[in-house]
């Protein structure tokens, strides 16, 4: 009897491991077949990004939501992100990639987010931040930038990504070097997307430098791996625009009309609002060019609602960048180091305060000197500038690439300019590109072009800078507005917000708002 039951206890023993295990195996499978399952998903949205982006976008909140890690919901929000991106939407997008970059503390995908990021940044005129994160990926892979197939893509992207950034700093030369032929060369047909955008940027680079027929090399080469890769409309329209465009400036009169008809069907086609603006603006020019009013005027009417809205979205982030900070979005729940030693730690505490008063000391005198340096600058700023606008061989010699602004029209402009920052209207929160174009009785286009060829900076930036010069002088010249509180100043200087502000003001001169009123205070208190 004893033995029977022992028999039957092994037996129920022997069936329930094997339930165990059954269930265990299924559930593997189930998890594998997930897996599968999202990443054949997550391709489907790749395929999607530049043909059908808000197709993409729906998807990829999709895997957001269901992801199984960390890793994967920010390959998710990435590419949300870049199909934000093409659509203009950079507020949602760039809330999307600061959220995938708090997800990975180490891993390839966090590389992506920040390239991503860093180009966004770029477009919105955001320089020391663009380059912030383009020295953290070098940073990470310059040690074997090719060892693996994700790090061969990644790392021509981001060598691309360099290149645009060199170039929106004028320095074309090291633009065109930072991209590595050889190896476009070697990995075109593995990573045509990759090695395609490369291409259109060397074309864009050499374009740039004025070295016509290089450029049209890269920009044919592009257009080619695009074609013979079976790439989307994007990337041919890319190269397609750019092979136009070097034979319209090398006067190829009888190839520029031929790419024409493509380039029309191809402005319909494309999603990418950046792509779209500036197909539009050479066919408007174009069409100038042969004194076709008709399609000029289609084209440039096209060319000026893209503009508009895509400066407004541009505005509005930059706006989000400079009153929020990537500080606020991480996570709260970092863990802090118990103390082991109270010996250690106040012996560590007092090397500290003693590095901080050193610091801070070292740090007093660099900022005097930049208060020193700006207010030099500043008293400078009228002189050059009237020479500036009285100086034709000066107008003459800056403009590099044709331009299509009549001469005489520049001059008239540049005086308005100068007109304009004696006055005070800069300071109005409702002034944008578009209503000061109005003002000053031109276009969006040619204000857009005036600021950037003569004032070396963007739209933005220009404004924030007369703001920021109006204030200085105020706080020097009326000693009742040092009293004044910093939310004070920045609504009397035009800003919508205290954050913005003093995030503004640091950018311009090098130290905060409170700093440069001490130095101008102590300046007084000596004087006196």
């Amino acid at each position: 009897m004893r033995l029977r039951n022992a028999f039957l206890e092994q037996k129920i023993l022997f069936a329930n491991r094997f339930v165990v295990l059954l269930m265990l195996t299924f559930g593997n499978l189930m998890f594998s077949q997930k897996q599968s399952e999202n990443e054949d998903i997550y391709k489907n949205a790749l395929g999607n990004l530049y043909t059908h982006p808000e197709k993409t976008i729906t998807i990829s909140e999709y895997l957001s939501i269901n992801a199984d890690s960390d890793e994967q919901r920010s390959k998710a929000l990435n590419l949300k992100a870049e199909a934000l991106i093409l659509q203009g939407n950079n507020i949602v997008a760039l809330n999307a990639l600061l959220e995938s970059l708090h997800l990975n503390d180490d891993s390839m995908e966090l590389l992506q987010t920040n390239l991503i990021l860093s180009d966004l940044y770029r477009r919105l005129g955001i320089i020391p931040k663009a380059k912030e994160r383009l020295n953290l990926i070098e940073s990470k892979i310059h040690n074997n930038p090719t060892d693996t197939p994700e790090k061969i893509g990644l790392y021509i992207d981001f060598l691309t990504t360099k290149s645009i950034l060199l170039c929106e700093q004028k320095k074309y030369d090291e633009a065109i070097k930072v991209i590595d032929d050889n190896l476009l060369t070697t990995f075109s047909y593995q990573f045509p997307y990759q090695v395609s955008k490369s291409y259109n940027q060397l074309a864009k680079a050499y374009m740039m430098n004025q070295q016509w027929d290089r450029s049209l090399q890269y920009a044919e080469k592009a257009l080619q791996l695009s074609i013979k890769s079976g790439l989307e409309e994007n990337f041919i329209a890319y190269a397609e625009l750019d092979v136009s465009k070097l034979n319209f400036i090398k006067t190829n009169k009888q190839q520029y009309q031929s790419e024409i008809p493509k380039l029309l069907i191809l402005s319909e086609k494309v999603n990418d609002i950046v792509l779209k603006k500036n197909i539009h603006q050479f066919l408007a020019d174009l069409y100038l060019s042969e004194g076709d009013n008709t399609n000029y005027q289609l084209h440039n009417l096209k060319y000026l609602a893209l503009n508009e809205s895509i400066n407004s979205a541009q505005q509005k982030a930059s706006d989000l960048i400079l009153s929020l900070t990537e500080s606020e979005l991480k996570t709260k729940d970092e863990q802090r180091y118990k103390i082991n030693h109270i010996l250690i730690w106040i012996i560590a505490l007092a090397i500290i305060i003693l590095g901080l008063v050193f610091l801070f000391r070292l740090k007093t005198r660099k900022n005097y000197n930049y208060y020193k340096e700006y207010i030099s600058k500043l008293k400078k700023t009228h002189e050059e500038e009237e020479v500036i606008v009285t100086n034709k061989e000066y107008i003459q010699e800056i403009a590099k690439i044709p331009q299509f602004i009549p001469e005489k029209t520049e001059q008239i402009l540049l005086e308005k300019l100068l007109f304009f920052e004696k006055g005070t209207d800069f300071t109005k929160k409702s002034l944008t590109l578009h209503s000061m174009a109005k003002e000053l009785d031109t276009n969006t286009r040619y204000l857009s072009e005036i600021v950037n060829k003569h004032k070396q900076k963007n739209f933005n930036s220009y404004i924030n800078e007369l703001r920021i010069n109006h204030i200085i002088n105020k706080l020097r010249n009326e000693p009742s507005f040092l009293n004044y509180k910093i939310s004070y100043l920045a609504e009397e200087s035009g800003f919508s917000s205290h954050t913005s502000f003093s995030t503004v003001f640091k950018t311009v001169t090098g130290i905060s708002p409170k700093e440069f009123i001490s130095f101008i205070k102590k300046e007084l208190s000596i004087a006196n």
